[in-house]
């Protein structure tokens, strides 16, 4: 069994196993979507988190008996390309883009401190050993592998995140509860959802509260329970 592999078995039941062999695979990830869309892909295009939850997806479902861990992950990365780019076809008016690419603009013109630098990071490419790659492009590189393997793209907190201060306040109740108890954190990321129940139990938290701040709620806990000291600086206000 090959290096690869075996890194891949270990990985399939172990969250923190999984992030560290993401982001070693991160050359190998973006060679299968250039072999699927014959141009390279930067971490700011829709392409690379379709093969990032592709890649999840293939740690998640492999076992040994389907042989090489490479030639499975590459064939499900250039299924789940393939089903995008079919989706493209049956629906050309619609142009999936990420928010953050319209040279610096926004569609919302209040936007947090952290969905700036988030942006800012995005943009650049996040190579262990690259001159130029920061401590917080690394975050950032980290945490959309999180947001990843909860079936949603980091960007995404972009349009759930609270901007009226009676709602940051709720959101910063929910957050602390996460942040707070062992267990609502391990089923959170047992059930990839947050603990609806329990969390409805806080005063002032509603189920549409946590329906539509869900994504940013997510990374907001992953943030400040993870090691991620640049980024909770950014979430601090939360």
């Amino acid at each position: 069994m090959d290096e690869f592999t075996s890194r891949a078995l270990s990985a399939k039941d172990n969250e923190e196993k999984f992030y560290r062999f993401a982001i070693d695979s991160n050359r190998f990830i973006k060679r299968c979507a250039f072999l699927t869309c014959h141009r390279f892909i930067s971490e700011s295009d829709d392409e690379w988190s379709i093969s990032l939850i592709a890649f999840y997806e293939a740690v998640r479902s492999f076992d040994a008996g389907k042989g090489s861990f490479k030639s499975f992950a590459s064939l499900v990365i250039k299924r789940r390309l393939m089903d995008y780019f079919d989706s493209q076809s049956r629906h050309s008016s619609e142009l999936l883009t990420n928010p953050y690419t319209f040279d610096g603009q926004f569609e919302n013109e209040e936007v947090s401190a952290f969905e700036l630098e988030v942006a800012r990071s995005s943009q650049n490419e996040s190579h262990e050993g690259v001159p130029g790659t920061t401590d917080l492009e690394d975050e950032v590189a980290a945490i959309s592998l999180i947001a990843a393997s909860y079936g949603f793209e980091l960007h995404d907190i972009g349009g759930c995140s609270p901007k009226a201060a009676k709602t940051k306040a709720a959101c910063a109740k929910v957050v602390s509860a996460i942040f707070e108890s062992d267990e609502l954190f391990s089923t959170m990321r047992r059930k990839k959802n947050l603990p609806y129940t329990r969390l409805l139990s806080l005063e002032g938290v509603s189920k549409k509260l946590l329906e539509r701040h869900r994504k940013y709620l997510i990374i907001a806990a992953e943030i400040r329970r993870g090691d991620f000291p640049q980024l909770a600086e950014y979430i601090v206000s939360l």
